[in-house]
């Protein structure tokens, strides 16, 4: 397969190999495209979550927001990570 890397890029690839961060442009190709395999991964969860919510609702499982609940567990949630 034969890629031609778009002129933006070129300089950013091509201080990326000077640098050592990469061996090679494949290896810089390989990286890519984990990266947006991961974030494509991540997106699909979001998605299926957010579509498991709206079914909940659609079925009427859902409980109203309490909003000072969460403030003070945002808070508490807050002071034990500072403690540590």
């Amino acid at each position: 397969m034969a890629i031609t890397i778009p002129v933006e890029f070129t300089a950013f690839v091509k201080n990326a190999l000077a640098s050592g961060r990469y061996r090679s442009e494949t290896e810089m190709i390989v990286d890519a495209l984990s990266l947006l395999r991961e974030r494509e991964r991540r997106l699909d969860a979001l998605r299926d979550d957010v579509r498991s919510g709206l079914e909940e609702l659609d079925r009427g499982d859902s409980v109203p927001l309490d909003i000072q609940d969460i403030k003070r567990r945002g808070r508490q949630a807050l002071s034990e990570q500072t403690r540590v």
